[in-house]
């Protein structure tokens, strides 16, 4: 079994685009007013997609009660507002 973005839950997404923004790898697309996996072999297991949705419609395999330490401290940025640069 690969870790890598598996689901997003269709009912729950709300479209808001979070999950774009906050995606170091860019895995992500808004199409028809919803989230879409568009690029799922980019993906890393950050679980930050998955964190960040307000909706939690998002499931990254497996669950892990912590985020690896990929990107250290990115989580406290992210709950201070910061953004990834760069990207649109």
């Amino acid at each position: 079994c690969l870790d890598m973005i598996s689901a997003i839950d269709m009912q729950k997404c709300t479209g808001c685009g979070t999950c774009v923004s906050k995606c170091p790898l860019d895995v992500f697309r808004l199409m028809e007013g919803k989230a879409v996996i568009a690029y799922p072999d980019d993906c890393m297991t950050c679980y930050l997609c998955e964190r960040s949705c307000p909706a939690g419609a998002i499931f990254v395999h497996p669950f892990k009660e912590e985020a690896p330490s990929i990107f250290p401290g990115i989580l406290e940025t992210m709950r201070q507002g910061g953004q990834k640069d760069g990207r649109t």
